[in-house]
């Protein structure tokens, strides 16, 4: 129960990854809000009853600056305040994989803007919450794609850089305020939400990987709770690699 007593925002929250680290984070004995663009309430059925009491699911398009304040209004209002806010909507698995010049400025709009522009926003309107509370912790999710220099996805790829150079800058920024950010680079992770899942794709990262298997959620959730925990608190600008060594830096 190291988060006990903590409010948190999970952005990206209906499914995947997001909702799993969601769970963590109410099983560590935070209150957290499922922030996503999709419905999430039907998903916390699942959750033992204890979690479900700590948990509360708040529609939001992370691109709308007024949405993403009108959830901000609601957690201080309804919560008292904010400790936690981890910037996880992403899109992935519904980008098509092609090469650079066949990428449109349509393709870079919709990475960036859920991406990035959500990841903005969503600090921009939790900082006042965060500082009013007397510093707080920020967990972005890039992704290992960056170190890699993955192919094919250049849109996804530095959206997922900008994330990285962001956490940098804002740790910067916010150190004087007591507000740690730091970064998540999970690698390839299967979940419920990965659609169909490549397994031909899957071996080969996993040979490239020091531990060599499939990665699941709950390989990110111990990292997760590292970074939004007492446990890290003298770390802030930093980009924890989590995929298995793929990457080794």
């Amino acid at each position: 129960m190291r988060l006990k007593g903590d409010v948190a925002v999970v952005t990206g929250a209906a499914q995947g990854l997001g909702l799993r680290m969601a769970e963590q984070l109410a099983a560590e004995g935070a209150d957290v809000v499922l922030a996503d663009v999709q419905e999430v309430g039907a998903k916390l059925d699942a959750w033992p009853r204890e979690l479900r009491e700590r948990a509360w699911a708040i529609r939001t398009d992370v691109r709308e600056a007024g949405q993403v304040r009108a959830l901000m209004e609601r957690v201080e209002s309804e919560r008292g305040g904010l400790d936690i806010l981890v910037n996880n909507a992403s899109l992935f698995t519904s980008l098509a994989r092609k090469p650079f010049f066949e990428l449109e400025p349509e393709d870079w709009e919709r990475s960036l803007s859920v991406n990035v522009l959500g990841t903005f926003l969503c600090t921009k309107e939790a900082y006042p919450l965060l500082k009013r509370r007397g510093g707080g912790r920020i967990v972005n999710v890039a992704s290992d794609a960056v170190f890699k220099g993955l192919p094919m996805l250049l849109d996804y790829v530095a959206a997922k850089g900008a994330i990285v150079a962001m956490t940098r800058a804002l740790a910067r920024e916010l150190g004087a305020d007591e507000i740690r950010v730091n970064a998540i680079a999970p690698g390839l992770t299967r979940h419920e939400a990965s659609g169909d899942w490549d397994e031909a794709r899957d071996a080969i990262v996993v040979e490239r990987r020091c531990l060599r298997r499939t990665q699941i959620p709950e390989d990110v959730c111990g990292a997760l709770v590292f970074l939004a925990s007492a446990d890290s608190g003298f770390v802030t600008g930093q980009t924890l690699v989590v995929d298995g060594g793929e990457v080794v830096r």
